[in-house]
């Protein structure tokens, strides 16, 4: 079956999927749809970027948006941490209901904190990311935020540019969830790294000494950056790559899962095949799961 980078379709052979693992394994990944994912590591669960609620594109068009907490309250069935690494709504939408639901710590930056204050979280629960060397400790986990950019995707420009200055409440339109700072998310366990790169875009002088043995690799967007895939497997010289954010997010979770169109995974899985000491790839379906194993 061919696939044109214009196609929305995906062959279902590319799909790898392993079953969901105990709390007891070394490091699992498991992929939420978009940027979505949640990193299981030493019994505790650790979200990045989770966008669970999605909406219809007549909803953004038209409507204004907020959480879904049936659709949380059937997919969160433990969090301890989440992290964002921006502001658009795609990422950081959910964020503020799973940890109400939780009781989990939202690392992100003020952009993203004043949607979660917005929401009603207590500062106890938040944390602010500035993506200048500064790590937290999490049970097994240890998170740096990286200073990143976002593709420049439509026509040259970043999507929805600017800050979320001041406290954020919803339902609101979509275009009020600004990009904010951009970060990627760095996590280190002592079963091996996940590096998040959320949007297709990175800034190689703030990942001089960074490495991951997983990279969960945003797609869309990434030919407006040049050569964007062959420089993130250079600098971070991953031994397995998860594409994400290359599926149709306004569509439902249980529905049948398309591309965006002109994301082209299939010339993704080639670029990182041409990549000098080519890493691998694992095409996970929406809540497919990746045990790592060194």
């Amino acid at each position: 079956m061919a696939f044109s980078r214009f196609s929305t379709a995906i062959d279902p052979a590319w799909f790898a999927d392993e079953p969901r693992p105990s709390n007891a394994c070394g490091l699992a990944i498991q992929w939420l749809g978009t940027a979505g994912f949640r990193v299981m590591a030493g019994g505790q669960h650790f979200w990045l970027d989770p966008h669970l609620s999605r909406h219809s594109l007549s909803d953004l068009a038209f409507g204004k948006i907020e959480p879904r907490l049936d659709q949380i309250a059937a997919d969160v069935d433990a969090a301890d941490a989440v992290a964002v690494g921006h502001s658009h709504f795609d990422h950081a939408l959910d964020a503020p209901a799973i940890a109400a639901k939780t009781g989990a710590r939202v690392y992100g930056s003020s952009d993203t904190l004043n949607w979660c204050r917005g929401y009603g979280l207590p500062e106890s629960q938040l944390v602010e990311l500035h993506g200048q060397g500064e790590s937290f400790r999490q049970g097994p986990f240890e998170l740096k935020a990286i200073l990143s950019a976002h593709s420049p995707i439509l026509a040259g420009r970043v999507p929805l540019p600017g800050r979320i200055d001041a406290i954020l409440r919803g339902p609101a339109r979509y275009t009020r969830w600004r990009v904010g700072l951009t970060f990627g998310l760095h996590l280190n366990t002592a079963a091996g790294s996940v590096y998040h790169l959320g949007s297709a875009n990175l800034v190689e002088a703030e990942l001089s000494g960074i490495t991951a043995d997983i990279l969960l690799c945003c797609t869309v967007g990434r030919q407006s950056v040049p050569n964007f895939t062959r420089r993130a497997v250079a600098a971070l010289q991953p031994k397995l790559v998860i594409p994400c954010h290359w599926d149709q997010f306004w569509r439902p979770l249980d529905g049948a899962t398309r591309q965006i169109p002109g994301n082209d995974l299939a010339g993704f899985l080639r670029e990182v095949a041409d990549c000098p000491s080519a890493p691998s790839v694992r095409v996970l379906p929406i809540r497919g799961w990746a045990v790592w194993r060194a």
